[in-house]
């Protein structure tokens, strides 16, 4: 019999209880479905022109993440989220960084090679900070999905800056006391916090738990490597991942179950910088707080309420940010913020319930919308709307949060998680049930490339 029995994802009490115990899970799908649904993004197109003999060494990278990931699950993970065996991934990213161009490329994949071997410390990563680099490296215990599995698993991955997005980056950061002086017009004791380095890329390469569904769009470096505090922190975004995951699961699903009187479609110039700023203004909802603001207690009584109302914070506060902030200043219609804002919630709500404190997170949004008659859940299960008055919504969830969640008033947060979180599916259940019968959407990563590297004899 199977560890775990195939369960419908929108089970949310069942899945809410095996929350955290899929270690030996071996499968490359995860959660466990009957059916998958998969695009394709071809890394390829992205992977830096340097030689078959770069190839033969990130395909030589992989098998060594790759054996490391069926360690893991034989035998657990070391202490500290180290490796069973350090060294052959050290020598396999140190063997990928000789064929790096750039110097500071080269320094940075060996810092990280040392890293792999003996542990972070704090001289590596103040070196890293301070490293400019257009190709990055990394390999390390990074960490998976929070349902699966609380501590990280083997991954490797590479990324190269992305210059258009990044100057995007600049544009939006340029001037902090605007996002700080709306935070406080929703909310007089709202305060903004450092935001950590961001990084728009193209990944181009990826390894190990990583390389498993579903994808992630970003990795928060070091504390996804385990290194808890560090004052040295960069996000790796990768944007051709998100473009990939947007075409083929959230505008689709806004097809069917949208009415806001705009049409999300990623290809559209107009919707070209969103995803990016979308992202990076979620960065800093996660920053946003105020003087008392503490999680220790909630994550006492409930931390997967904890998790998933941090995540509605970000998700509110960013989205805010950009429609109310930047979106005017850099020539985006707000409601077309919006229309992609809700795209991802159902992209996140789709993923099911009790899996993923971000899309429970995701779903408790459009409950509350729902609720709030910001939204309208039709008898076709389309959610329909205008974005100012989703605009609307999204204020009011902000005061709310400010008032429950970043006050440090426990008992009022998992009250709010409790009442539109997804232990009662309430308004939504007619989305969830015609959600249920499809299958999981992800999207595969092509790198047939690196196989053709692996075998040619030059």
């Amino acid at each position: 019999m199977p560890e775990h029995p195939m369960p419908d994802r929108f089970d949310y009490p069942s899945n809410l209880a095996r929350a955290g115990s899929y270690r030996t899970h071996r499968s490359a799908f995860w959660p466990p479905a009957a059916s998958y649904a998969l695009g394709c993004l071809d890394l390829a197109a992205a992977t830096p022109d340097l030689g078959d003999g770069f190839r033969r060494a990130l395909a030589g990278l992989r098998g060594a993440v790759e054996a490391e990931w069926q360690r893991v699950k034989e035998i657990g993970i070391p202490a500290r989220r180290r490796f069973n065996e350090p060294m052959a991934i050290a020598e396999a990213v140190r063997g990928v960084a000789k064929h790096l161009p750039g110097e500071a490329d080269r320094r940075a994949a060996e810092l990280r090679a040392n890293a792999v071997q003996d542990g972070y410390d704090d001289d590596i990563l103040r070196e890293l900070a301070a490293l400019e680099e257009e190709v990055t490296l990394v390999a390390g215990q990074v960490s998976t999905w929070y349902g699966k599995e609380v501590r990280g698993l083997p991954t490797a991955f590479g990324c190269r800056t992305d210059d258009t997005r990044q100057a995007l980056v600049a544009e939006a950061l340029a001037d902090r006391d605007e996002v700080a002086a709306h935070l406080r017009g929703l909310h007089a004791d709202l305060r903004l916090g450092d935001l950590p380095a961001f990084g728009a890329a193209e990944l181009f390469f990826m390894a190990g738990e990583g390389n498993l569904h579903p994808k992630h769009i970003a990795y928060f470096l070091p504390e996804d490597e385990g290194v808890k505090y560090s004052p040295f922190k960069k996000t790796y975004y990768f944007a051709n991942t998100h473009r990939a995951l947007l075409e083929t699961v959230s505008a689709p699903l806004a097809r069917r179950f949208l009415d806001v009187g705009v049409d999300f479609d990623p290809a559209a110039a107009r919707f070209a910088a969103i995803p990016t700023l979308g992202v990076l203004s979620h960065e800093l909802g996660h920053f946003a707080h105020r003087r008392a603001t503490d999680y220790k207690a909630l994550n006492t009584a409930d931390r997967w309420a904890s998790v998933v109302l941090q995540e509605v914070a970000a998700d509110v506060f960013g989205i805010l940010i950009l429609a109310d902030v930047w979106a005017p200043r850099m020539g985006i219609d707000p409601a077309d913020c919006v229309a992609y804002y809700l795209a991802e919630c159902l992209r996140y709500t789709d993923r099911g319930l009790g899996h993923f404190p971000d899309s429970d997170g995701m779903f408790l949004q459009l409950s509350y919308f729902v609720r709030l008659g910001a939204l309208e859940l039709t008898e076709d299960a389309t959610l329909a709307g205008e974005p100012q008055v989703v605009l609307a919504g999204l204020r009011s969830l902000a005061r709310v949060l400010a008032d429950t969640l970043l006050a440090t008033d426990a008992d009022r947060a998992a009250q709010l998680y409790a009442e539109y979180g997804p232990a009662t599916a309430g308004p939504l259940a007619p989305l969830v049930e015609r959600l249920r019968p499809e299958p999981f959407r992800s999207v595969e990563y092509g790198q047939e490339h690196l196989h053709t590297a692996a075998t040619t004899d030059r």
